[in-house]
């Protein structure tokens, strides 16, 4: 991360939010975490983390060292000493988000943190480490972030009901989208706050990658039909899950929760940066401007945005041709349903290589007598 901030015109965030109502949020955390200040001034209103950001940012640092050892020293086993890790950067981003938490009643000034990826198919042991971290954190500013796999989305709706606020992360396909959407109305209607204000959640709903698998089907296909097809599936299917948003958050049942306070989930854009080199590096981002959202944005597709992003409400300007898109997609034969488990199972899979990497690095640090002294980074970011 840059300390001293994107070098870049600081005025197209702040106008991203104030003209079309999408919040820029920062997929990126590392200590120390005084760092986001000068993001935060350019306009970003939120900050979102995974696995494989925490392994970076541990793994490849000596910020971390100092808590480590006290944490060791003190007799915590690993995985105790990286919550304590992970918590302590998360309440300090809170802190540094909360004026903007404040400022907008809880719309904005979020910070996400993932549960073990290690939970995904466990609902209860997900609902406890929910609330357990939710408690560690202890401030409003914080996201549970929960995948959506079906086990989880399970427990999306018990931690719902018990008034914590969560993204629903991992999201790859419409049918997933909307059983996370039933399962956060599920939970507002049966939490026992009068006022639902306070709750509040994000989903995660995942671009790029959804296009680099698209695109290889398509290829193995072969016909110029397809081949017209590919860098066009993922934004088509977000454009429609906008459309599916605005169907669901409307209408009676909707109105009866907004009555006592309850606030829509927003769509979250994930995995914005571009994989393919032959498409230009805002076009995600640029593709998906509309009210309502956040466009989580990793420093690559940040850069690039403030420096030559349009400012463009894209997100329902052809949603008839998104659908065209989607059903052609279909009537090839690639069935979006699999191409979303493909991509959770290989998601997850990346997040637990990630989580058990950086308990690896800590128990190799932990080993040394002296932390101070110098030694090879154990993670390598290729």
């Amino acid at each position: 991360m840059d300390r001293n901030g994107p070098k870049i015109k600081s005025t197209i965030l702040h106008h991203l939010y104030e003209k079309q109502r999408q919040s820029p949020y920062y997929d990126n955390l590392c200590r120390p975490v005084s760092d986001l200040l000068p993001f935060i001034a350019n306009g970003i209103r939120g900050v979102t983390t995974n696995p494989a950001i925490f392994e970076r940012a541990i793994s490849s640092s000596n910020a971390y060292d100092d808590q480590l050892r006290e944490l060791v020293g003190a007799g915590k086993d690993i995985e105790s000493a990286y919550w304590e890790l992970v918590v302590k950067d998360i309440q300090d981003t809170c802190k540094l988000l909360e004026p903007i938490y404040n400022e907008t009643d809880g719309e904005d000034g979020h910070v996400s943190l993932a549960v073990s990826p290690k939970l995904a198919n466990d609902t209860k042991g997900t609902i406890e480490a929910a609330k357990w971290l939710h408690n560690m954190v202890g401030s409003p500013c914080v996201y549970m972030k929960i995948p959506a796999t079906d086990e989880s989305i399970s427990s999306m709706k018990e931690v719902i009901s018990l008034g914590i606020s969560v993204n629903a992360t991992l999201i790859f396909c419409l049918p997933k989208y909307e059983a996370v959407i039933d399962a956060y109305l599920d939970g507002l209607e049966s939490c026992g706050m009068t006022d639902l204000s306070k709750v509040s959640s994000a989903a995660a709903f995942y671009i790029s990658r959804v296009d680099v698998t698209l695109d290889k089907k398509l290829e193995q296909i072969g016909t110029t039909e397809a081949l017209d097809l590919k860098g066009k599936g993922a934004v088509a299917q977000a454009v429609l899950a906008y459309q599916l948003y605005q169907k669901k958050f409307s209408g009676p049942r909707w109105e009866r929760l907004e009555n006592r306070g309850a606030k829509k989930q927003r769509l979250m854009w994930a995995s914005t940066n571009v994989k393919n080199p032959s498409y230009p590096d805002t076009f995600y981002v640029n593709s998906l401007i509309g009210p309502d959202t956040i466009s989580t944005l990793p420093v690559q597709a940040l850069q690039a945005f403030m420096d030559h992003g349009i400012l463009s409400r894209t997100l329902d300007a052809k949603v008839s041709e998104a659908q065209d898109i989607y059903n052609a997609i279909e009537k090839l034969g690639i069935d979006w349903s699999s191409v979303g488990s493909e991509l959770e199972h290989e998601v997850l899979d990346s997040f637990t290589k990630s989580f058990d990497n950086v308990l690896e690095c800590m128990q190799k640090k932990a080993k040394l007598r002296d932390f101070s002294r110098a030694y090879e980074p154990c993670f390598q970011d290729n």
